[in-house]
């Protein structure tokens, strides 16, 4: 399907293609090259929507396609795997690993949820929050692994409690919870004797709204660093590329850490006040559970010590030190980009107990094909530029111009989130940011000039 939709828009544009280039008369640009890569671009679109092919695979197609049929050299399309912001990610996801390494990121969540409290409601936020702040370091699907089997021993010693409490012969579940069964049934498992009269219902809520929010905020969470999740990237590479516009570490957490709080709260209250209200009053023991919990971490080694330490170091260098060396009159290119490099560099050399904070064998373990997944979508939007494939769309689709921005956006919100359901969240960012973003250039870089600064 895809190769067939590929060449049904090749012949379709290369039988316009001077009309097309009298209609944008832009001498520079490589006009004869835009119907390739359109039927590229459909191609690539297709397989990473219906992964026939394997995603990694897919963004390989530009280095051969392109090179080959003249589009660019393969320097040229080469440069885009190479770049900062797929090395920011890539110290990111070290940086990542060495906390989940020395289980720091264990201490941290447990630490969160003992600061916000242990009544049930805050015990659910307690959990969302700490979910959520791991998150915007570690990848998704990491953190929600890592949270599930800390919310399910919680669940049972709530169980527990509350049964020696109120002298209840009926377990909340018949059948006994794994602390590492975090795939298949969980809330099955946990909730599905809700809905015997012998069961109080309260549990039921209180349970749904603890898994549930680990799972929302592990993806809400995300939002607030450029390194929460792979789309963040995307979009800044392709707005730096594209439109030359700079969104740094910082700036982008100016925007993406009050979104991602607003919605936890928004989710908290839906969850535990509207969709699953928890009428349970307080939990016995709460705060003696938690600090058991982080009595069987132990004290801090010297590895949790200096991954903390580096952490910390990358986390206010990230944020502060772009501005501060600007504020200098030092410039410093791709600075978020080295910061990343430098701490992920550190974490080879510096020893802990025998070993170093990271090693080869546990950076054997990195997402490759996430990073190579960056490049294949930044070398495609690169073409869409300097063909001029992104100025004819937006000819295309100037009757879009008439439609409310307000409209637009849950027009392609929609589309979105449809599209993710089934497909790789990566994926459709990398298929359809190219093709968005030539939309509503105007109103893009409007919403953005309040954060963003020019591209050197």
């Amino acid at each position: 399907m895809g190769l067939v939709l590929a060449l049904l828009v090749y012949f379709s544009m290369a039988e316009h293609i001077e009309s097309i280039q009298h209609s944008i008369n832009q001498p520079k640009l490589k006009i004869e090259s835009m119907p390739f890569v359109a039927a590229t671009a459909v191609l690539m679109g297709v397989w990473w929507m219906s992964e026939a092919v394997e995603l990694v695979a897919t963004a390989l197609l530009p280095l051969v396609l392109f090179t080959l049929c003249g589009v660019a050299s393969f320097k040229e399309v080469g440069a885009n795997y190479a770049s900062p912001i797929i090395f920011l990610f890539m110290g990111g996801f070290v940086l990542a690993m060495a906390m989940q390494k020395w289980n720091l990121h264990t201490r941290i969540a447990l630490n969160i949820i003992a600061l916000v409290g242990t009544s049930p409601r805050a015990l659910v936020a307690g959990f969302m929050l700490a979910t959520a702040f791991l998150s915007m370091w570690v990848s998704n699907t990491a953190t929600a692994v890592m949270m599930m089997p800390v919310g399910l021993s919680v669940l049972q010693l709530v169980a527990k409690l509350l049964e020696e409490k109120q002298g209840q012969a009926t377990p909340l579940d018949s059948s006994p919870l794994s602390r590492t069964s975090t795939q298949g049934g969980v809330l099955q498992n946990i909730v599905d004797k809700g809905k015997d009269a012998q069961t109080p219902v309260y549990r039921t809520n209180f349970s749904v709204c603890l898994m549930l929010g680990i799972a929302y905020s592990a993806s809400i969470g995300s939002l607030g660093t450029l390194i929460g999740t792979p789309p963040n990237a995307l979009l800044a590479g392709y707005m730096q590329e594209a439109l030359h516009v700079k969104i740094d570490f910082g700036k982008w957490m100016l925007l993406g850490v009050p979104l991602s709080l607003l919605m936890l709260f928004a989710t908290w209250i839906l969850l535990t006040y509207v969709i699953f209200p928890i009428r349970i009053k307080n939990i016995p023991g709460g705060k003696e559970m938690i600090r058991e919990e982080l009595k069987k971490l132990g004290p801090m080694n010297s590895g949790e010590c200096w991954v903390a330490f580096l952490f910390v170091l990358a986390s206010l260098s990230w944020i502060f030190l772009g501005n501060f060396l600007h504020s200098k009159g030092i410039k410093v290119a791709s600075i978020d980009a080295i910061i990343a490099m430098s701490v992920a560099v550190l974490l080879f050399i510096i020893p802990a107990q025998n070993t170093r904070l990271i090693d080869w064998s546990t950076m054997k373990k990195l997402p490759w094909d996430v990073l190579l997944l960056f490049g294949g979508g930044l070398a495609l939007s690169a073409q869409f530029s300097k063909t001029g494939l992104s100025l004819w769309i937006g000819k295309q689709v100037a009757i879009l111009g008439h439609i409310p921005l307000l409209l637009l956006i849950v027009l392609v919100t929609t589309m979105v989130i449809f599209l993710t359901e089934i497909t790789s969240n990566t994926a459709t960012a990398a298929a359809f940011l190219p093709v968005l973003g030539v939309w509503r250039w105007g109103w893009a870089l409007r919403g953005l000039r309040c954060f963003h600064s020019p591209s050197p």
